[in-house]
C-alpha cells in the first residue's frame, strides 16, 4: 500500500445514511473519523462499480411501525433531526405528518400502541373522516387511517447525508470521496486502500456498505442477509398540482403483507432536473435470487416493468383526479438480516465493525442506529437501553 493519506481512529467504509450517522456520533463521541465512500454514479445504466439507494430527493419518515423497535429507534432518530439542521445550516426533514391507512385492524392496532409509547399521538379517521380529511385521496371503503401530524413526512436523503458530514467536519473529521480497494491490518492497527492508490491509517472500521457488503472484497467474513428488488415510480406533476399538495402527508397504504398489497408514496417534490415528482413504491419486494451476479444489473436497470404497471395503477386510484404528465422508473434494493435486527457487531479478532442489513427502515432510524453503532465501537457494547445480543453479526 501507498504512504497514508490520514491517520485516525475511526475509518467509516460506507457514505450512506448508516455510515454518515455513525460517523457524525463517532466524531460527537470524541474519535478522530474518516468517512469514506464514492459519489452518486453520473447515468445509473452504464455504472458498473457500487451503488447506493439513497439518491433521491425524498424518503419517508415515520414512527408508527407495528414493532415496536422500529417505533423506538426511529422516534430517537427523528427527535435529533432538528438539531442537526441547526448545528449545520443544511435543512432535509420535512414534518408533513405521516398516515398510514390499512383494513387491517391487528397492523393499525399495534401500530397505534407503539406510537403511543413512542409519545406520539395519533388522531385514527375511519373511511368517512379521511375523506373528509383528505378529500384528493380515495382509499376505498372499510380502510381506517392512523394520522401523525407531528414528526412523520419525509426526508431529503441526500441533504441527511450532507449534513452528517458536514457535523463530521466541524468536528476536525474528514470526508474522502472514493472506493475502498482493500482493508489489511498492520503492527495493531489497520490500512485503508482507496481507488486513488492512497491509504488511510485506522484504529478501528466500520463497514456500512449496504447491499454490496458482501461483494466488494474487503468484508472479514461473508455475513446472511438477503437483498429484495424494489422498483419506484416517479410521477411529474405541473407546479399547481404541487402546490395543491404541498400539506400532504406521507403516506402507506396497507392492503396485505404480500407483494402486491402495499404502497407507500410520498408528497410532490422537486427533483434537481426542476421538475416535481410524486413517488410511489412497493413496500414489499421480492427476493434476489443470486445477489453475487445480479445486484449490479439490478441497479443498472429500470426496475420491474410489471411491478411499475401496477403502481402506475395504485397512484391513479389512489389520486384520481391528479394529471401525470411524465413518469419514470428506477429500482431501490432493501437488505434483510435473519434476525430481524441489523448487524451492528465485531468481527472475531479484528478491530472492523459491521453496521449493516437495514431492514428496510434506514431512512427513518439511521441517525439512531449510527448511534447505536458509535456506542458499539467506542465503549464496547450498545447503549444501555439496546441489547449487544439483539445485533450480533450471523455468518454465511
Amino acid at each position: 500500500m501507498a504512504e497514508p493519506v490520514h491517520t485516525c481512529d475511526v475509518a467509516v467504509v460506507g457514505r450512506g445514511l448508516l455510515g454518515s450517522a455513525a460517523a457524525r456520533h463517532l466524531a460527537d463521541l470524541g474519535a478522530d473519523v474518516v468517512v469514506i465512500g464514492p459519489g452518486e454514479p453520473a447515468e445509473l445504466a452504464s455504472h458498473d462499480g457500487v451503488f447506493g439507494s439513497h439518491y433521491d430527493e425524498s424518503r419517508i419518515t415515520r414512527v408508527l411501525d407495528r414493532d415496536p423497535y422500529f417505533a423506538r429507534i426511529a422516534a430517537a432518530s427523528l427527535g435529533r433531526h432538528r438539531d442537526l439542521e441547526e448545528r449545520t445550516g443544511i435543512e432535509f426533514y420535512c414534518p408533513v405528518g405521516h398516515l398510514s391507512v390499512s383494513g387491517m385492524g391487528d397492523y393499525l392496532d399495534e401500530m397505534l400502541a407503539n406510537a403511543t409509547a413512542a409519545g406520539v399521538d395519533c388522531d385514527v379517521l375511519d373511511d368517512v373522516a379521511l375523506a373528509q380529511r383528505f378529500p384528493r385521496f380515495r382509499f376505498g371503503h372499510g380502510m381506517t387511517g392512523a394520522f401523525d401530524a407531528r414528526v412523520g413526512g419525509h426526508i431529503n436523503p441526500r441533504r441527511f447525508i450532507a449534513a452528517q458530514c458536514e457535523a463530521v467536519r466541524l468536528q476536525g473529521g474528514q470526508q474522502i470521496d472514493a472506493v475502498v480497494t482493500a482493508i489489511e491490518p498492520e503492527s495493531g492497527r489497520i490500512l485503508v486502500g482507496l481507488s486513488d492508490a492512497t491509504v488511510v491509517k485506522a484504529d478501528q472500521v466500520l463497514l456500512a456498505t449496504g447491499a454490496f457488503a458482501n461483494h466488494l472484497m474487503i468484508i472479514p467474513k461473508e455475513i446472511d442477509f438477503a437483498v429484495q428488488e424494489h422498483t419506484v415510480v416517479f410521477a411529474e406533476v405541473d407546479d399547481g398540482v404541487a402546490a395543491d399538495l404541498a400539506d400532504m402527508p406521507s403516506v402507506i397504504c396497507k392492503r396485505g403483507d404480500e407483494i402486491g398489497e402495499s404502497v407507500y408514496l410520498l408528497p410532490p417534490v422537486r427533483y434537481p432536473d426542476g421538475r416535481n415528482y410524486l413517488k410511489i413504491g412497493q413496500s414489499v419486494g421480492s427476493l434476489m435470487t443470486d445477489p453475487a451476479t445480479m445486484l449490479t444489473r439490478w441497479f443498472q436497470s429500470g426496475g420491474d416493468a410489471a411491478i411499475a404497471s401496477w403502481l402506475h395503477e395504485e397512484l391513479a386510484m389512489l389520486l384520481p383526479d391528479v394529471e401525470v404528465r411524465s413518469s419514470h422508473v428506477e429500482p431501490c434494493a432493501v437488505t434483510k438480516s435473519p434476525t430481524g435486527r441489523q448487524f451492528i457487531d465485531r468481527f472475531p479478532d479484528s478491530e472492523i465493525y459491521a453496521l449493516l442489513a437495514d431492514d428496510g427502515h434506514v431512512a427513518k432510524s439511521a441517525d439512531e442506529l449510527g448511534r447505536i453503532a458509535a456506542h458499539r465501537m467506542l465503549y464496547g457494547t450498545v447503549p444501555t437501553e439496546y441489547s449487544d445480543e439483539d445485533y450480533r453479526l450471523v455468518y454465511r
